[in-house]
C-alpha cells in the first residue's frame, strides 16, 4: 500500500477537492466521518468514535474479501493525542488502497462508516444558510487578515496560514533579503493612492508585480481553504488599488467590496464598515434557491421527485442541486450528489425546513 503517513496530515476542504473525491471509481472506497469538538471533555470521545467506525469498517471489508490492511493508516490516529488536540466541528477521511484523504469540517457530520465503489459525500455538500453571517478580508501590501462576522462582532480567522505577513508568504530570490523584508509599505496607504515599493539596488517593476502576484496567489490559496464548505459571502476590505488585483487573481466570489486601507480603523469600525457592505442589497451575491426552484419548476425544469433527480444527474441535466440528508434515502442522494459533480453542476446542503416541497432532493434542470 503505497499511502504514506505525510498523506494523513489534515487539511481544509476545498471545492476541488469534492470534485475530485466525487470522481474516484475504486473498489474499496473506504468513508469514515465523525463529529469532534475543538476543546473541552469531548475531544477525546472522538478517539473513541474513530475507532468504532474503523472496527465497523473493518467488518464492511471483510464480507466481500477486501483486504482490511487498507485501514492501517488511520488506525494510529485513534491513540494520536496530539492529533484530537487540532481539531474543528467535524472529520472526514477517505482512503482507496492507494490514497488517503483527511479533511477537517468548519461543521458537526453523523457518525458514519461506509464500504462501497464511491465515497459517501453529501455531508461534505457547502451549506445553504447564510444566516446572515459573512467573511471579512483585509488585505493590504503588508499583510492578510480574514475574519469570520455575524453581524454585531468579528472573530479573527486563524489557520496555519492565517493572518498572513508579505514577507511570509514572498520567497526572497536574491541575498538582499531584508531590504527586500521592509520594502511593501505604502507611503500613504489611503483610497486611490498608489503603493511606494522600495528595494534593494537593482530591483526593478517586473520583480514588484512578480512579488505582488506570488503574495496575492498565496492570500488567494489561504482564503479559499478557510471559507470553503462554508457558503457565506465574502466581503474585501482594501483600497481599490488592491482589490482589483485580488479580484483579477482570485476565483472566489467577492459579494461586497469595501473601499479604504483597513489598518487605519479601529476593530469597531471595520465591523460597522463591513455590516454596512453587506447590508446593502447589491452586495447580497447569493440569489435565493426556493426562488430559483419555484421558477425552474414553472418552465418543466426541476423536480423534487428522487428517482427523476438521479436520472437527470446521469445524464448532466442538473445545474445545481439542494440535499437534505434523510436516512432512509442517504444513499440514493449521495449518488445525485456525486453524479451532479461529476458533470460540473453545484451542490448545496440545505435544512429540513430549507428544501422545497419538505423533499430531500430539489434540483433545478439545465435543459
Amino acid at each position: 500500500m503505497s499511502t504514506t503517513t505525510q498523506e494523513t496530515t489534515l487539511r481544509t476542504l476545498k471545492a476541488s477537492d469534492l470534485k475530485e473525491l466525487a470522481n474516484v471509481c475504486a473498489d474499496p472506497c473506504v468513508s469514515i466521518l465523525l463529529p469532534t469538538h475543538r476543546t473541552g471533555r469531548e475531544v477525546q470521545q472522538a478517539a473513541i468514535r474513530l475507532k468504532n467506525l474503523l472496527a465497523q469498517a473493518s467488518d464492511q471489508l471483510k464480507s466481500p474479501g477486501h483486504d482490511c490492511s487498507i485501514l492501517d493508516p488511520v488506525v494510529s490516529l485513534s491513540t494520536t493525542t496530539d492529533f484530537w488536540q487540532h481539531q474543528a466541528d467535524g472529520l472526514a477521511i477517505y482512503l482507496t488502497t492507494d490514497q488517503l484523504w483527511a479533511f477537517q469540517l468548519p461543521h458537526s457530520v453523523k457518525e458514519r462508516s461506509c464500504v462501497g465503489d464511491s465515497f459517501f459525500l453529501s455531508p461534505l455538500a457547502p451549506q445553504h444558510s447564510r444566516d446572515g453571517h459573512c467573511f471579512a478580508l483585509t488585505l493590504t501590501w503588508d499583510d492578510a487578515k480574514l475574519y469570520r462576522c455575524d453581524g454585531e462582532s468579528m472573530e479573527l480567522v486563524e489557520t496555519d496560514g492565517l493572518p498572513a505577513k508579505f514577507h511570509d508568504l514572498v520567497l526572497p530570490r536574491d541575498p538582499e533579503e531584508n531590504l527586500q523584508n521592509t520594502s511593501h509599505r505604502s507611503v500613504a496607504d489611503t483610497p486611490g493612492t498608489s503603493t511606494a515599493m522600495f528595494h534593494g539596488h537593482g530591483e526593478g517593476e517586473d520583480k514588484i508585480r512578480a512579488d505582488r502576484q506570488q503574495y496575492l496567489t498565496r492570500v488567494d490559496d489561504l482564503v479559499s481553504s478557510a471559507v470553503y464548505n462554508s457558503n457565506l459571502p465574502l466581503v474585501v476590505v482594501a483600497t481599490k488599488e488592491v482589490t482589483g488585483h485580488f479580484a483579477a487573481t482570485t476565483d472566489l466570489a467577492i459579494d461586497a467590496k469595501v473601499d479604504g486601507s483597513p489598518s487605519r480603523w479601529s476593530d469597531e469600525k471595520l465591523n460597522q464598515q463591513v455590516c454596512d457592505a453587506m447590508s446593502d442589497p447589491a452586495g447580497q451575491a447569493q440569489s435565493d434557491f426556493a426562488e430559483r426552484f419555484g421558477a425552474a419548476a414553472a418552465q418543466s425544469l426541476a423536480s423534487s421527485d428522487i428517482t427523476e433527480v438521479i436520472f437527470a444527474a446521469k445524464h448532466g441535466r442538473i445545474d445545481s442541486v439542494m440535499v437534505c440528508e434523510k436516512e432512509s434515502v442517504d444513499d440514493l442522494v449521495n449518488l445525485v450528489v456525486i453524479q451532479t459533480l461529476r458533470h460540473g453542476g453545484t451542490v448545496l446542503r440545505g435544512a429540513n425546513d430549507s428544501m422545497p416541497g419538505g423533499h430531500a432532493v430539489a434540483a433545478i434542470y439545465r435543459f
